[in-house]
């Protein structure tokens, strides 16, 4: 039977690519749908006449559910938290497969309940622990490395204008990137895999390419015909900050230093084999990215 797939957060920065890819592969699936609060559902009228379905509810009611085996959650930072919540309603739904939103590294596992991770351990344990008490509930962990497209980012303190970057780590941290349209792409054909029997976690790792964070900056360089000139910070400034920001209840500004120490300290590194070869499409490295984003024309 084909997969019936419910999108919560469609409509962000990977949500909206990743329902045109859906909606290029229609053919394969039962039914597409977002789901959208009431006040939102203004935002999905384009999806929606290339028939996409619209649910209108909560994504803590598991009527929002009813009808889909497979969820996929593209839940940001700040909302991260809840997922355990939308987990129990989706199960209480009828949904028998749940993609948490992670699209990013499992190095992280090792170290800590960290700001910026705590809420996707959670997320994991929780699946980890429903998945041991439902019979035929499943969830897959798909790992993307970091987006390549927000490496040229003021968030990465990387300013492209002016070829500098300030970066908390080391020059020779792995990094694992993945382009954007290569993301959803793996994410909809994760979804026709099939699942292995009796296994509840399925757990993928793909990635466009990785290098170290200094041969990526080198990159970008080339493809804009410049050279960068990089300052190397100590990480555990950035952790103070992070910890300052915590002391003091600024949740975005904790989150905003924990992510500073993300890219050139090797935890967005996928360590261990890919498995990009299930995949029917041969991914962009970083240079290719980096040239259809901001290249010299």
């Amino acid at each position: 039977m084909a997969p019936s797939v419910i999108i919560i957060g469609a409509s962000g920065t990977v949500g909206r690519p990743l329902v045109q890819e859906f909606l290029k592969n229609k053919t394969r699936f039962g039914r597409i749908a977002v789901l959208a609060d009431p006040t939102k559902v203004s935002r999905f009228t384009d999806v929606q006449s290339q028939g996409v379905e619209v649910v209108v509810g909560s994504f803590l009611e598991a009527n929002s559910y009813k009808g889909f085996d497979t969820v996929i959650s593209l839940t940001g930072n700040t909302a991260m938290k809840l997922q355990p919540g939308m987990i129990d309603a989706a199960i209480a739904g009828g949904v028998r497969h749940f993609y948490p939103s992670e699209l990013g590294t499992d190095s992280y596992v090792a170290i800590g309940k960290r700001r910026y991770f705590r809420d996707k351990i959670a997320t994991r344990e929780h699946l980890r622990d429903r998945a041991h008490e439902v019979p035929g509930f499943a969830y897959t962990l798909l790992m993307t490395g970091a987006f390549t497209e927000f490496v040229p980012s003021p968030f990465n303190n990387v300013d492209i204008e002016n070829h500098t970057a300030v970066s908390y780590g080391v020059p020779d941290a792995l990094i694992s990137v993945t382009a954007l349209p290569d993301i959803v792409r793996y994410v909809v054909e994760s979804v026709l895999l099939p699942l292995e029997q009796d296994k509840s976690c399925r757990e993928l790792r793909v990635a466009g390419e990785t290098l170290t964070w200094a041969t990526l900056i080198e990159t970008l360089g080339e493809v804009q015909g410049v050279k960068y000139h990089v300052t190397y910070l100590d990480p555990r400034e950035a952790a103070e900050k992070e910890e300052t920001a915590r002391v003091a209840g600024n949740t975005d500004a904790e989150m905003l230093w924990a992510g500073k120490m993300l890219f050139s300290t090797g935890v967005a590194h996928l360590a261990g084999p890919l498995d990009n070869a299930r995949f029917s499409f041969t991914p962009e490295n970083a240079k290719e990215t980096l040239q259809r984003l901001i290249g010299k024309k």
